[in-house]
């Protein structure tokens, strides 16, 4: 009897000291709440869990935020922001937002069944018949979230490299130094005194071109830059011996120019190009993204790489002109050129070429861009009834004014074709075709993509090339002159037949 009762006597301490060593843990003031007594551990010991009141809760995670890593805000406009640097918590916050997987990424782009859109790939692309996985989506945002937070060039290291503002030309091989004398000749006719600066790549052009070229414009306005040359803030590759797209995000960026505006050396400039950075989209932005005609497909997996939705809203980027403040977005044009440059042979197999790598910076960094009000137009010839659509008007940011022809297509045509054109129908730059809702980007317009076989050409004998062209499919072709007045006498005066006069 003695013993059993010394047992509940031991078992009643044990449970006193628990109770004490477990209210120890808090504030006498604010004790626990015990939740759940348990009669046995397996040893014959009552057990006690206790939840902490709210107070201590709080308690408890003040001390746990030492240790917790810092969070980082998301800039809703951050397009605004003064300088490079100011971007830097912002990537972090863009790095940690949730990852899309290509599905979640293209369910934003439900474009009705009865209505054509224009698609930059064909169907039977191989990401477009099936998903990239999404371990590969994975591994790709994994690199350049990697190269974000520790490759890229401090601002704080070129901040002095470069100032003022220019136009910046990539030219040196086949045509584009004939092309590039155009230009200058546009330029002179514009009374426009912008400094320009033409990147090349190592012997492309010798010391005799440069003079030459210097005469058709401001001697002591036109620069040269070797991109080949070690002292670039960035080192680029040239992989082919035609096409390198990385070249232009390369002369962006290695341009002595704090504020670029870059230029196709097919590109003629029918506004002086000072008016653009006055511009309320410029001022706002920093940035003016020209758009495209075709539109970037949901399941492209860029979109899922960059974490972002895919949107009806939006072109894709034509990048025969573009102009940027680097001095804000210098970590942009970095990952630009790391996308077009070191990563291009990914890329290019679903973006076209440099347009969309700076896009496409811009979304993965979450930062809008600016764009002009008005969507492009097509410009070309009607012959016979058959338009073919061989440049894009280009609109100044704020108003229907044109401030850049961009013949992208105008290297395609048979010389034949264009000198009859010239000679017998009064000029290859006659018609234009303009989207009826060009100031709505939501509205999707029937835009081809078709070839010219110049079978209206009279005595067509054998060899003739065929041509690519664009064409808007609803619309009417119109005279030329009611948005650019005299474009073919300016084009004719300014050398832009040079082809022909070469070959005559």
């Amino acid at each position: 009897m003695a013993v059993k009762r010394l047992r509940v006597i031991l078992g009643a301490v044990i449970l006193l000291c628990i109770v004490f060593i477990s209210k120890s843990k808090y504030d006498a003031k604010t004790p626990a709440t015990p939740l759940q007594l348990e009669e046995t551990n397996g040893k014959g010991e009552p057990i006690i869990v206790y939840e902490p009141t709210p107070e201590q809760a709080s308690q408890e995670s003040d001390s746990n935020k030492a240790t917790e890593p810092p969070t980082f805000h998301l800039e809703q406009d951050a397009h605004r922001l003064a300088s490079a640097d100011d971007f830097l918590p912002h990537f972090e916050a863009v790095r940690q937002l949730p990852a899309l997987t290509i599905s979640e990424a293209k369910q934003t782009c439900t474009w009705p069944p009865d209505t054509f859109v224009n698609f930059q790939y064909a169907d039977d692309s191989d990401w477009v018949k099936t998903d990239r996985s999404d371990s590969e989506i994975a591994l790709r945002r994994s690199q350049w979230q990697d190269f974000v937070s520790n490759s890229m060039i401090p601002y704080a290291q070129v901040r002095d490299k470069f100032s003022g503002r220019g136009l910046v030309v990539c030219a040196g091989n086949q045509d584009t130094l004939s092309r590039l004398k155009v230009i200058l000749r546009a330029l002179k006719k514009l009374n426009s005194e912008i400094a320009m600066e033409v990147h090349y790549w190592a012997d492309e052009i010798d010391d005799a071109t440069k003079h030459e070229l210097s005469t058709l414009y401001h001697p002591n306005s036109l620069y040269f830059n070797d991109l080949a040359g070690p002292h670039n803030i960035l080192q680029v590759k040239k992989d082919q011996p035609f096409i390198n797209y990385q070249l232009k995000t390369a002369s962006v960026i290695n341009s002595r120019f704090a504020e670029p505006l870059l230029l196709d050396s097919d590109n003629i400039p029918l506004l002086p190009p000072e008016s653009l950075y006055t511009s309320t989209v410029y001022t706002e932005y920093g940035t003016v993204f020209w758009p495209d005609i075709a539109r970037t497909r949901p399941q492209n997996p860029i979109w899922a790489i960059t974490n972002t939705r895919c949107s009806t809203r939006e072109y894709e980027q034509e990048s025969g002109q573009l102009l940027v403040d680097k001095r804000r977005f210098w970590y942009h044009l970095q990952l630009a050129v790391w996308l077009n440059n070191d990563q291009g042979a990914y890329y290019n197999g679903f973006l076209l070429g440099d347009k969309d790598m700076f896009r496409f910076a811009w979304h993965t960094l979450k930062t809008a861009y600016g764009r002009p009000r008005k969507w492009l137009a097509s410009v070309g010839v009607q012959n016979a009834g058959y338009y073919c659509g061989h440049s894009f008007a280009q609109h100044h940011p704020d108003d229907g004014r044109v401030a850049f022809l961009h013949g992208g297509l105008v290297k395609t045509v048979d010389l034949q074709v264009m000198r009859w054109n010239r000679d017998v129908m009064g000029g290859y730059y006659r018609h234009y075709k303009r989207a009826l809702q060009d100031e709505e980007p939501g509205v999707s317009v029937s835009v081809a993509i078709k070839f010219d076989g110049a079978e209206y050409l009279p005595d067509k004998g054998e060899g003739v090339k065929v041509a690519q062209c664009t064409d808007m499919e609803d619309v009417e072709a119109r005279d030329i002159n009611e948005i650019v007045f005299g474009f073919e006498e300016t084009f004719r005066e300014i050398g832009g037949y040079w082809q022909l006069d070469e070959k005559t």
